[in-house]
C-alpha cells in the first residue's frame, strides 16, 4: 500500500501534461514526481485509464459532449468522417447522419465574451430536458461544438431537437441563443 503524498499533482496538471501544454520545465519536475511517488503515479495511471476510455468514445461518436476545436481538427487528421451542421441562434436546421459518418458536429453560433459559465440545455421534442452544467468552452470563440452521440442519432426516425446556450452570472441566467435541429432517418435507413 503506498503512502499518501505530502504535494500531490493535480488533476488539472495531470491533463496538461497529457496534452503538452505544460512548459517544458513543469514537464520535466512532474515526470520526475510521478516516477518518485508511487501514490501520485497511480491516480495517474487511474485518470489516464479514464481519459483513454473517454477519447475512445469520443472518437466513436458514442458520447454526446461538447468539443473544442483542437478536439474536432485531431478527429480531422486522424481521418474521421464528420458531418457539421452549423446554427445561428433562433435558427431551424435540418440535419441527418449517414452510415458513413463517424462524428457529427453541432456547431452553435454565440457570443461567448465575457461569459464565465456556460450550460447546455437540450431537449428532444419528445422527451425531458437535459442540462449540461458547466461546460467547457473557449470565451473568445463565436461559437459552441456539441456532439450527440452517435448511437442516439442512428436510433432517431425523425425527431426534433432544441438547444439552448445559457450564460451563469451571479444575477442568474442569460439566454445567449436557442437552436433547432431536425434530425431525419438517412434515405433508406
Amino acid at each position: 500500500m503506498s503512502r499518501a503524498c505530502a504535494e500531490p499533482v493535480t488533476d488539472e496538471v495531470l491533463l496538461d501534461l497529457w496534452t503538452g501544454e505544460l512548459p517544458e520545465d513543469e514537464t520535466r519536475r512532474v515526470e520526475e514526481h510521478l516516477l518518485a511517488c508511487a501514490s501520485c503515479a497511480a491516480r495517474a495511471r487511474e485518470l489516464q485509464a479514464v481519459a483513454a476510455s473517454t477519447s475512445t468514445l469520443v472518437r466513436n461518436g458514442q458520447l454526446a459532449v461538447v468539443m473544442l476545436p483542437a478536439v474536432v481538427e485531431r478527429l480531422r487528421s486522424e481521418g474521421r468522417v464528420i458531418r457539421e451542421y452549423r446554427a445561428q441562434t433562433g435558427g431551424t436546421v435540418l440535419c441527418t447522419v449517414s452510415p458513413d459518418d463517424d462524428v457529427v458536429l453541432a456547431r452553435l453560433a454565440a457570443d461567448l465574451h465575457g461569459v464565465e459559465r456556460l450550460d447546455v440545455v437540450a431537449r428532444l421534442e419528445t422527451g425531458p430536458e437535459n442540462r449540461l452544467q458547466d461546460v467547457p468552452f473557449d470565451p473568445a470563440s463565436t461559437e459552441l461544438i456539441l456532439t450527440p452521440g452517435m448511437d442516439a442519432l442512428h436510433a432517431f426516425a425523425a425527431e426534433v431537437m432544441r438547444f439552448r446556450l445559457l450564460a451563469v452570472e451571479p444575477e442568474g441566467e442569460r439566454l445567449l441563443g436557442e437552436y433547432t435541429f431536425k434530425h431525419r432517418a438517412w434515405p433508406g435507413w
